[in-house]
């Protein structure tokens, strides 16, 4: 489990405070086609570990990748071809899923893939390391070659961040990399809630040394885009978000960061697109509709951001923030009757 942190403030007519968002963007051009691809476990959960798919083409395996933490995988620069995708975990039923890539007419092809665990078998624990190197070359030897004292250390500090328990995470985490200091995951959580801490300098050190074990980790280099967006280095953000996406260009809070990043340079439209992206590739990003009606409000696109606040309210009514859009959509001319019963 990888951990992030963002801070992304929307314009004093919206919101005076927002922690922690998502988002999306176009994803870049590569020559040949594209299988882009998301696992889940019936009846939709996510994996609590990563698996192993493999494309095969004509009889032959074309490639292999793991799962990101999230169930994605990706294969690029495909030629023209009827391939399969095939995953063969104990856990699960066999899948062997055919899929058509024709780069000239549709060179992105998206797949959903839900698993359904065997009767006699269960999931992995997700003790498992999660991670988000989609290039993970086998993530049971790579869990194996860790000390279970460090494993036992990272998932108290994974508990404690989801107990919003920070001060204590880190220190799991610390006493986890000092039993195990390749542990990389390990180290972008650390860095993580070292970023929230505002302590940039040593969340960078946590980040860097993620690279230096890994440079294939997309979500280090994500991070570290973040971590140069909250400095406002855009620049230098900007080239992190590229290089995390080029080795996950299905990551959503990646596509976020480049969704937040045009649109601190002001390029609104490039911003807009992040962000439908995002929503496109889920819909459940609660602050990507919330970054939407900001961006609307900068336009002075009222009736659109009317409408995003009512799918907000819609979609997520225990949100904290539902009851300031519930009291915009009133201010903006949406009305109370229509805050209590939002349509898209």
């Amino acid at each position: 489990m990888h951990r992030y942190s963002l801070a992304w403030f929307l314009s004093p007519s919206l919101l005076l405070c927002l922690m922690t968002l998502w988002c999306a963007a176009a994803y870049p051009q590569a020559s040949g086609g594209s299988v882009i691809g998301q696992i889940l476990v019936v009846p939709g959960n996510f994996l609590p570990s990563p698996v192993l798919v493999s494309l095969e083409g004509r009889g032959a395996v074309v490639g292999s990748v793991y799962t990101d933490g999230e169930g994605h995988f990706t294969f690029n620069q495909l030629p023209g071809n009827i391939y399969h995708i095939v995953i063969n975990e104990r856990e699960y039923q066999p899948v062997n899923e055919q899929v058509v890539v024709d780069p000239d007419s549709a060179p992105m092809r998206l797949v959903n893939i839900y698993l359904t665990p065997k009767p006699d078998e269960k999931p992995k624990p997700s003790s498992s390391v999660t991670g988000g190197n989609p290039n993970l070359t086998n993530s049971s030897e790579y869990t194996k070659a860790i000390p279970k004292a460090a494993l036992k250390e990272y998932d108290k500090g994974v508990k404690s961040d989801q107990e919003g328990k920070a001060a204590q995470a880190i220190e799991h985490y610390e006493k986890a990399l000092h039993l195990h200091p390749d542990f990389y995951a390990a180290r972008n959580n650390l860095g993580s809630d070292y970023m929230s801490a505002s302590k940039f300098a040593e969340a960078q050190e946590q980040f860097e040394t993620v690279l230096k074990i890994n440079p294939s980790d997309a979500q280090a280099y994500f991070n570290m885009g973040n971590l140069h967006l909250l400095s406002k280095n855009y620049e230098d953000a900007q080239h992190w978000v590229d290089q995390g996406l080029s080795r996950q260009p299905d990551s959503a809070f990646g596509h976020f960061l480049q969704g937040s990043i045009y649109a601190r340079l002001g390029a609104l439209g490039k911003a807009e697109a992040a962000l439908h992206k995002c929503l496109e590739l889920d819909p459940m990003m609660a602050k990507a509709h919330l970054a939407l009606v900001n961006l609307y409000l900068q336009q002075q696109r009222t009736d659109e951001a009317v409408s995003e606040l009512k799918v907000f309210v819609k979609s997520f009514p225990g949100d904290p923030l539902a009851a300031h859009a519930k009291e915009l959509i009133g201010k903006l001319g949406g009305g109370a009757a229509a805050a209590s019963s939002p349509e898209r």
